[in-house]
């Protein structure tokens, strides 16, 4: 059980720059528009589920989830 503590602890500490962190993993993979979503643009409303799918496949790649 303190093994998973650890862990989430790393986990949470990273979530805050996962943005950076993925666009550095997969720039030469992502659209102009998935970059400009990790650059910091806003998130219009038909958006949302590009920048969870982004979200996740860092979350999957970082910690093999």
């Amino acid at each position: 059980m303190i093994a998973k503590k650890v862990g989430t602890l790393e986990y949470i500490k990273e979530v805050p720059q996962w943005e950076k962190d993925y666009l550095d993993m997969q720039k030469d993979n992502l659209s102009k528009q998935q970059i400009e979503l990790l650059n910091g643009r806003s998130i219009k409303s038909d958006e949302g589920m590009i920048y969870g799918a982004m979200y996740a496949d860092w979350k999957r790649r970082k910690w093999n989830v």
